[in-house]
């Protein structure tokens, strides 16, 4: 999803500095975008298909009740985007399914409860943006543009929980990499590293490994660039963040 942005009203059309553009499907400007409307309610689906319709900005391939049908109308109209409505039964796992049901366009969630929970639960679950339930009806076809365009709108409290989110999968991906001695590290260097992260100075990794200082020092020269570090004093960051050396090992 984009950024954020506090004014939809006054900020429309106009440069705000608290906008993070995402990367756009494509411009709207140029042609209608062909919309896709998931939803099991009929009045809700026939109701956003009258009011998209009215401005020139959508065309409404189709619409759909079921995945089944979504997926049909998919396959033969190939619309821009898809607007699953946040009440539909299988909403997040169509959201994932997004492949399947529009290849290649983006999933777009509709009438979200605007809390943490649910817009991490549905950014996880792969959508471009999201329509807050609190949206105005005049205001739909605007944040529609908005998001096609990679811009999204969010509260400063659930921009807060994202980024939050985002920190927390990052450290488990960090810790969720193979535990597998680096492959271009000597067997000195190893050791080098694991006695930096044991708190040793030069001079006393020197005295540990037999070794003279100037040799001590070249192999931690020799290292850093292969862990893509600046400084030792890195090195024993590194080691907990990447959980090396393995277990088990000395």
């Amino acid at each position: 999803m984009g950024g954020v942005r506090q004014d939809k009203a006054a900020a429309r059309g106009q440069s705000d500095p608290g906008i993070c553009s995402g990367t756009p499907v494509a411009s709207i400007d140029a042609a209608p975008r062909r919309l896709l409307i998931l939803s099991d309610i009929r009045f809700l689906r026939e109701s956003l298909a009258e009011v998209l319709a009215r401005d020139g900005a959508f065309t409404i391939s189709g619409s759909a009740a079921t995945l089944a049908e979504a997926l049909a109308v998919s396959r033969a109209a190939a619309p821009h985007a898809t607007l699953i409505d946040a009440v539909f039964p299988d909403g997040l796992a169509a959201a994932r399914q997004r492949g399947t049901l529009s290849p290649q366009t983006p999933v777009v969630a509709l009438t979200v409860a605007e809390t943490e929970v649910n817009v991490i639960a549905w950014a996880d679950a792969g959508i471009f943006g999201y329509v807050p339930r609190s949206t105005a009806l005049d205001e739909l076809v605007g944040f529609l543009c908005d998001i096609v365009r990679g811009e999204q709108t969010c509260s400063t409290r659930v921009v807060a929980g994202l980024l939050r989110w985002i920190s927390r999968s990052s450290r488990a991906d960090a810790r969720a990499l193979p535990q597998a001695r680096p492959p271009t590290l000597t067997g000195r260097e190893e050791q080098v590293v694991r006695l930096i992260s044991g708190g040793l100075s030069n001079k006393e990794i020197a005295r540990r490994l037999n070794i003279g200082l100037a040799t001590t020092k070249s192999h931690v020269h020799n290292l850093l660039p292969k862990l893509e570090l600046d400084r030792p004093g890195q090195v024993a960051q590194w080691s907990r963040d990447h959980g090396w050396p393995p277990r088990g090992e000395p």
